[in-house]
């Protein structure tokens, strides 16, 4: 979803007249309906930074998913001690007894993240023969026998299909949240600017809404800050 706030443009006109007690008291309205606006687009800021936070903290997590469906538990696990270990051994430069045992460790991390890799290539190419069987079987399978094997088939192709059909969900789900974090910082952040434009205008100082262009995550929206017209 993208949606842009449309500007409202204002014209400010004061009529000013030195030392008369009317233009003091304008000019304190002036002064009240700046740091309003100031105010509140301090608050506007807090709120885009923690929604950005939040919506980051939702990409860093669905994209943790997809590796974990892609590679598996394991792979990613040991692909996190892998991390570690070379940020260790990056920080023993000048230490050779902890390089030599970083090193070990990387080595073996190494082998683990092979065997558990061989593993999973080995899985979908067993499940991908076993549909390759059983296709044969139904082509001159007798008829009473055909409905097993398709049976067979169907189960099988579950099986290929599981990753990508969770891959789905995840992305719907992150999807989901994502545009519920950006829907919910437009409209708040909408509605106190709309608010504080109204009460700028009251004392005197007209004001618009501009565009600011935010990232959430993957996605770029248009967010309305505040400011006084011709600054």
């Amino acid at each position: 979803m993208m949606k842009k706030v449309f500007s409202i443009l204002f014209s400010a006109a004061l009529f000013l007249w030195a030392g008369s007690p009317a233009f003091a008291a304008e000019e304190d309205n002036v002064q009240k309906a700046i740091e309003l606006i100031e105010k509140t687009n301090m608050e506007i800021d807090e709120k885009i930074a923690k929604a950005v936070k939040k919506a980051d903290k939702l990409q860093a997590d669905y994209l943790l998913d997809v590796r974990k469906i892609e590679e598996g538990d394991q792979v990613v696990k040991l692909k996190g001690e892998k991390e570690k270990v070379l940020s260790d051994l990056a920080a023993a430069q000048n230490d050779t007894k902890k390089q030599e045992e970083q090193n070990k460790k990387l080595n073996e991390i190494n082998t683990k993240l092979e065997i558990e890799q061989a593993k999973i290539d080995s899985k979908m190419i067993e499940i991908n023969d076993d549909i390759l069987k059983a296709t044969l079987q139904l082509v001159t399978a007798e008829e009473k026998d055909s409905k097993k094997i398709e049976e067979k088939i169907s189960k099988l192709n579950e099986k290929l299909n599981e990753r990508s059909e969770k891959y789905q969900e995840k992305t719907q789900k992150y999807t989901s949240d994502l545009e519920d974090v950006i829907t919910d910082v437009y409209d708040e952040t909408l509605k106190m600017s709309a608010e504080t434009i109204k009460k700028a205008a009251e004392k005197g100082v007209q004001a618009e809404c501009h565009w600011k262009l935010v990232r959430f995550a993957d996605k770029w929206v248009w967010i309305d800050p505040i400011r006084v017209v011709g600054c």
